[in-house]
């Protein structure tokens, strides 16, 4: 019999909780203050896919985002003078106008990601799943004129996304300023910055091999995360952990099933 493979998920969370999806922030910067200089991610390494670093969406039910799973990474702009919090060497130049795209989107068929400005209704910025975007949004919380410090970290943004499964979505960052050369940005763009975000908790990937199958799951932060097998789904269901128990801590992770399936296995993810 062919070996079938279900993709299974639960939650133990039903409403939005703004206090737990603020504690991220990713950084815009530059590479120097230079005509032409490149904006940078600070430390986006932490937040790229390559580190395996995961945004998880929960599913609100309630208010202006009703029907959406919601979280936030705080986008900030790095202050360039004392005059602001922890001014950082890797600023951006005064005078330089920082804004943020959502670049591109890839996702489950039918999704969108969104971005959200505080107190926003509805969504700021969609963008469909595979296509990219054009529109951006402000970091810098100053009005871009000449010498003005690049600095912004505004709160109660959201982002969101309309169906359940893992995203992967592309972000760039902008300086639309005009005290550069001819009239122009000082800054030329920022590359793109891939960063996972998954609605719900979902298995990422089930990968069957000789030693057994491989399960890759995320396990946000805040709960403990177990991945449980059945060889039937229903009132016949006997789910039993597979390998350990992982702390919640925004990445991905990968156990081995060792348990050869009789025809076909379930998984899901449980948090506690």
């Amino acid at each position: 019999m062919k070996r079938l493979t279900v993709i299974f998920a639960t939650i133990g969370i039903a409403a939005f909780n703004s206090f737990a999806q603020d504690h991220g922030h990713l950084n815009v910067g530059a590479v120097g203050i230079n005509q032409n200089d490149a904006l940078i991610f600070d430390e986006g390494e932490i937040f790229d896919t390559a580190a395996n670093y995961v945004k998880t969406l929960v599913y609100t039910n309630t208010g202006a985002y009703a029907g959406h799973y919601v979280g936030n990474i705080t986008f900030t702009g790095l202050a360039a003078t004392s005059g602001h919090p922890a001014a950082s060497p890797n600023a951006s130049a005064l005078g330089s106008w920082l804004f943020a795209q959502l670049s591109s989107v890839e996702g489950p068929a039918g999704g969108a990601f969104a971005f959200w400005e505080a107190g926003a209704t509805s969504p700021t910025i969609s963008v469909s799943c595979g296509t990219t975007g054009t529109n951006v949004w402000r970091l810098t919380e100053a009005n871009g004129g000449p010498g003005t410090d690049p600095y912004g970290h505004i709160h109660g943004r959201r982002f969101s996304a309309t169906r359940p499964g893992v995203y992967t979505v592309g972000f760039r960052a902008f300086d639309l300023s005009t005290n550069g050369a001819s009239g122009g940005p000082i800054h030329t763009p920022s590359s793109e910055l891939k960063i996972y975000f998954e609605a719900g908790v979902n298995v990422k990937g089930i990968k069957p091999g000789v030693d057994g199958t491989r399960v890759t799951f995320a396990a946000p932060m805040g709960k403990s995360w177990m991945v449980e097998a059945s060889d039937a789904l229903g009132a016949s269901a006997n789910w039993s952990p597979v390998g350990t128990a992982v702390t919640g801590d925004d990445y991905f992770h990968e156990i081995t099933d060792e348990q050869t399936a009789a025809g076909q296995r379930f998984y899901r993810t449980k948090g506690q």
